[in-house]
């Protein structure tokens, strides 16, 4: 042979023995790049938990998650050599969630590799696929009963038979938890997402001290074994009823009798039933939004199966109509236009038992005309006392009644909604409130009346006073409590038309001062806060992601302002001095060709693809926005201070 094909011969006998060594080598190692990633939570990442594997043979694998990152990682070659096939028992001890020791929790895995979940969720539909019927069953089959006929019962079938009886009972416990939609075993999730909120949710049916995720489990057994929990679920659900106080962000329809008919130019309440009256009004106006679609606290309380309705009927020279005697669910009594303690709220121009008021002569630039025994009193007069004004809520109101927040407490705590002046168990008080009071105090500072300094000390003041307002919620039984900082007031249309000074005016008083106000005295309280910066600064930045178009077209104050959906309405301009520059929301709506309602939009479809329905009001598709972030974020917010509370 000669030397050349010796050398080949010889390099393709080393190349084979390399190749060799190389698939035995990998056959052999931990090198298989396959993995199993367990991740645990409890609405909270779990951190520095010791999670462990079990397989039918009785081998078990532990992992310690010392990176405190609420997951570990096992190698898929390991879990297959140690524990042959799945599927596996998995279980977490230890650790903590947002500081606070964890309980322990089971899951199952199918597979030696890809996602699995260990959560409050997992644990129950592991006790439902392997028969464990509680935690110390699921205890005891972990520690020595797991053998290769229980997992070869663990069937596809029986997971996802499992899957069906707990997402059922899940839905009757909280009818926002819906696991039907994903896989709680595999699905990746991260903290704060919707998947994430459903075990903030789970968590919010477990009352401390007198529930617990067992006692979920024994409706699963019952749901499982062809009985029917709705009844025993009903005691789980810790969201009965909705309640907010507020202004027009939440307004639900206080002033729809007469805003209708000046949107309209006709009677639009007609039926006896003042609730049929008020549905049938709505097409024409009456909410501060793109009407008649539903506000923010609308769409969140529907999450909840409770149908909210505004609890007053006021303003527009009709004596006021209390629904709450005809109708259990009228607990929404923001009004448009109030402000936390204080009257005139905007718009509010008093009673038919107004004072007479004799003419003020000209000071500066401030004329006030006068008015005789009865008639309107505009507010600015009152605010920079050239008159007075009476807001007696037994009095009909000219306008909008405006009542503040602190009297729609009032009026609730006094009301057959509670018992012995105290909230009830399974009520959600949500507050959002403030806005007209820095409207109020920038629009005085912007007329000279009071100085910047004075105006950031009353909006100071009105913070201060609305934290003082929580603590009496809460003192009067409100546990489970929100309270909703400010959006950015400057970043508006109105905010921008007022040039670059003005609006920064605005994002100080709602932002810097209101917000960080009421931020920290309710943090102090321990009271939930929730500051909607985050997601109102996402709305502006990047309006695709909530199917939006227009925001603000900051060109000059007109272009800013024709950045809303709400068109000119003639009829509101005539009969209620709508201003046609600036058309209000209240008077604004989408066609309906059922009522031969042309509406009053500035474009086709404006109410879903613009952020603004007017100069400061959210349209129909941003309260979706809205209510869609606040049912992920709220449950974690209310949950933590249950749990503060609770220690």
């Amino acid at each position: 042979m000669q030397p050349s094909r010796i050398r080949r011969s010889a390099f393709r006998l080393t190349l084979a023995a390399s190749l060799i060594t190389s698939i035995w080598l990998v056959a052999c190692s931990d090198s298989d790049p396959g993995q199993l990633e367990v991740a645990v939570s409890s609405g909270y990442p779990i951190k520095g938990a010791t999670i462990t594997l079990r397989g039918a043979t009785g081998a078990s694998l532990e992992l310690t998650d010392t990176t405190n990152s609420g997951s570990v990682v096992f190698a898929r070659r390991r879990v297959i050599d140690t524990l042959g096939a799945g599927p596996y028992l998995i279980r977490s001890t230890g650790g903590t969630a947002n500081g606070v020791a964890a309980d322990e929790y089971y899951s199952i895995a199918s597979a030696p590799d890809g996602r699995a979940n260990v959560t409050p969720i997992t644990h129950l539909i592991a006790v439902e696929a392997t028969g464990a019927t509680n935690t110390a069953g699921l205890k005891t089959l972990f520690a020595s009963g797991y053998d290769s006929a229980k997992a070869q019962a663990i069937t596809t079938t029986k997971l996802n038979t499992a899957k069906t009886n707990v997402a059922s009972v899940l839905k009757l416990v909280n009818p926002q938890i819906d696991i039907a939609q994903y896989d709680p075993l595999t699905k990746t999730f991260s903290f704060g997402d919707s998947v994430d909120s459903q075990l903030d949710l789970l968590k919010l049916a477990l009352i401390p001290g007198t529930k617990s995720i067992d006692s979920v489990q024994a409706l699963v057994t019952k749901k499982s074994g062809g009985a029917d929990p709705i009844a025993d679920a009903e005691a789980f659900k810790p969201i009965k009823r909705v309640i907010v106080f507020g202004d027009s962000l939440s307004d639900g329809g206080t002033y729809t009798a007469w805003a209708s008919y000046a949107a309209s130019g006709a009677n639009r309440f007609i039926d006896p039933n003042p609730l049929a009256a008020l549905k049938a009004a709505s097409v024409w106006g009456g909410k501060f939004t793109t009407n008649p679609g539903p506000v923010w606290i609308e769409r969140l309380a529907a999450g909840y199966g409770y149908e909210i309705k505004p609890a007053m009927l006021m303003g527009g020279g009709a004596q006021s109509a209390n629904l709450s005697a005809i109708c259990p669910t009228c607990t929404n009594y923001a009004q448009g236009g109030s402000r936390v303690k204080l009257q005139p709220g905007i718009g509010n121009v008093g009673t038919t038992a107004n004072p007479a008021n004799p003419e003020v002569k000209p000071q500066a630039t401030v004329l006030y005309p006068g008015n005789a025994a009865g008639a309107r009193v505009p507010s600015d007069a009152v605010l920079a006392g050239l008159a007075q004004a009476n807001y007696d809520r037994n009095n009909a109101f000219l306008g909008a009644s405006t009542l503040p927040v602190s009297e729609q407490i009032d009026i609730h705590l006094a009301s057959g909604y509670v018992s012995a002046g105290k909230f009830l168990q399974g009520d959600l008080v949500l507050v959002l409130a403030g806005a007209n009071d820095v409207f109020t105090q920038a629009g005085l500072a912007g007329a000279g009346v009071i100085t910047a300094q004075a105006a950031g000390a009353a909006v100071q003041t009105a913070a201060t006073e609305l934290v003082g307002q929580a603590v009496r919620l809460r003192s009067a039984g409100a546990t489970q409590l929100a309270v909703i900082g400010l959006p950015d007031m400057g970043n508006t249309p109105a905010g921008v038309a007022q040039g670059k000074d003005g609006a920064a005016a605005l994002t100080q008083l709602s932002t810097k001062v209101f917000n960080a106000v009421i931020g920290a005295g309710l943090k102090q309280a321990g009271i939930a806060y929730l500051d909607p910066a985050e997601f109102f600064a996402s709305l502006m930045t990047n309006p695709s992601k909530y199917g939006i178009k227009t925001t603000i077209d900051a060109t000059s104050s007109a272009t800013a302002i024709a950045s809303t959906a709400c068109g000119r309405n003639a009829i509101a301009e005539a009969a209620a001095g709508d201003n046609p520059n600036s058309p209000s929301s209240l008077y604004c709506s989408v066609p309906n060709t059922t009522v031969s309602n042309q509406g009053t939009l500035r474009a086709a479809s404006a109410d879903s693809s613009y952020v603004f329905a007017d100069g400061v009001h959210p349209s129909t598709q941003s309260h979706k926005a809205l209510a869609d972030y606040l049912s992920i974020t709220l449950p974690r917010l209310v949950a933590d201070s249950l749990a503060s509370a609770a220690k």
